[in-house]
């Protein structure tokens, strides 16, 4: 095992490969292109082990992180982020190193485009299905008419039509995403036929939908990216098994209150994040659940166990009296996070069981400016 003597965010090579490969190969039996959102790993290594499976295109989420990954060789890459005006300078620069393509949902977006970006690249138009989150409605068929013969006379392209069903994870289960997804696609479709005359393409970005759903009729792509590691969100709407979570935060125990029943943990919200999770076996609310470290991996989560809150770099653990009895300050114990995403920004790297430190886009950020 390796030393741990502060919060470390330890990863499952052998979970995390089956992941990847699972999805790949799901997306060649569906015949939609998997191009993963790499928001969630953020690691070069990582990414490694997507073009084993064949993976050639990828998604990110900022222009910086963007250029992380055409430093590593990747040439085919979508920004599933709304084009930031602000930054159109660096994105020509992208433009000319790689095969962009870019999200937009205003007609100041495509100006910046024809303006600043003189090499081609190609143009999805975000569509909101229902997440609210961002995107043009489905039912604004004007607006959107109005964005491609806008691109029409611009040396870009419109490629067609990406969605993130975002409220696919707020579902309770599978039925649910199920719904959702159909309802979702539904408008999309519509779209495709109303626009005919484009060709355009369908472009879905969230993980339930791509980990559950059995038909993927219409549908182009696949940019989901939680899938690599899942998390305990994903386990409760049923997209994963526990078994699948390919992360874990060894933290070390600093403290412990036997009349509460409470270890104190060195691991708060800046280790963790925030994001938590209404827990269906104890009915409270959680920021993880608890494993113990083994040589090679964890147990499963010990039940009747959580994190019952965070600070900036506490946690506040409620276990039951045969674990209390167990645990000891000194010790170091796992948390398996509501969010892996989210915990490995804050985490920015990784460790294997083999003590070997994985590279991580926040680790080297690019400058504000």
């Amino acid at each position: 095992m390796i030393k741990i003597t502060r919060p470390t965010l330890l990863l499952d090579e052998t979970i995390a490969r089956r992941n990847i490969k699972s999805m790949a190969a799901k997306a060649r039996q569906h015949n939609v292109e998997l191009i993963p959102h790499f928001k969630t790993h953020q690691s070069k290594r990582i990414g490694g082990w997507f073009r084993e499976q064949g993976v050639s295109a990828i998604t990110v989420s900022s222009v910086a992180m963007a250029g992380y990954f055409a430093d590593d060789g990747w040439q085919k890459i979508t920004i599933a982020f709304p084009l930031n005006i602000l930054e159109i300078k660096k994105i020509a620069e992208l433009a000319a190193k790689v095969e962009l393509t870019v999200l937009i949902t205003a007609p100041e977006q495509v100006r910046a485009l024809q303006e600043h970006v003189e090499v081609f690249v190609k143009v999805l138009i975000e569509i909101d299905t229902g997440d609210h989150r961002s995107g043009l409605p489905a039912n604004e068929p004007q607006q959107i008419r109005q964005l491609i013969d806008l691109l029409a006379g611009t040396q870009h392209r419109f490629k067609g039509f990406y969605s993130h069903f975002g409220h696919t994870y707020k579902a309770a289960n599978g039925r649910e995403v199920a719904a959702i997804y159909h309802a979702a696609l539904q408008p999309l479709t519509d779209l495709r036929f109303g626009f005919a005359d484009t060709h355009p393409e369908i472009h879905l970005g969230d993980t339930p939908s791509a980990s559950l759903s059995k038909d993927f009729t219409g549908v182009t792509a696949l940019h989901a990216g939680n899938f690599v590691f899942y998390d305990l969100t994903q386990v409760q709407i049923g997209s994963c098994r526990e078994e699948d979570i390919a992360v874990a935060l060894a933290c070390p125990v600093v403290g412990k209150n036997s009349h509460r029943q409470e270890l104190v943990i060195y691991g708060g919200g800046i280790h963790l994040s925030k994001e938590s999770l209404p827990d269906r076996e104890t009915g409270k609310h959680s920021y993880g659940k608890i494993v113990l470290l083994t040589g090679d991996h964890w147990s499963g989560a010990l039940p009747g166990c959580y994190v019952r809150s965070l600070s900036q770099e506490h946690g506040i653990v409620q276990v039951t009296p045969d674990v209390l009895a167990q645990i000891t300050p000194g010790d170091v114990i796992g948390i398996l996070p509501v969010h892996a995403c989210m915990t490995a920004d804050t985490m920015a790297g990784y460790r294997n069981f083999k003590g070997e430190k994985l590279d991580h886009f926040n680790a080297c950020r690019w400058p504000a400016g």
